[in-house]
């Protein structure tokens, strides 16, 4: 993922940091989301049944990946859908695992 990253200085000795994720959605790893999903529901105790049923029902979601252009149908090998309700919230799952990751430690 490439991030553009801005800098303001606010006072002398504080910075606003602004981070600006491009071409999020297209570069969000299908797998990957599916294995942090994981990680959420099993960190929240889910029941393995739920956890099972929500990784199949998101697996599904996730090939529902199609585009359309110059009348020719498309299924790209990587990313999520633009466009779709539930890109959005995918993304953020994703955002979230990293932030707890990486940022707050």
């Amino acid at each position: 993922m490439a991030l553009d990253l801005h800098i303001i200085r606010t006072k002398e000795n504080h910075k606003l940091i602004a981070l600006d994720i491009k071409d999020l959605y297209v570069n969000l790893p299908v797998q990957g989301i599916s294995q942090i999903t994981k990680f959420w529901l099993n960190k929240d105790t889910c029941a393995n049944t739920i956890t099972e049923q929500t990784l199949h029902i998101l697996e599904i979601i996730l090939k529902q990946n199609y585009f359309q252009y110059n009348g020719q149908y498309y299924q790209p090998d990587k990313g999520i859908a633009m466009g779709s309700p539930i890109s959005s919230t995918l993304a953020e799952i994703y955002l979230q695992y990293l932030e707890e990751i990486y940022v707050k430690h």
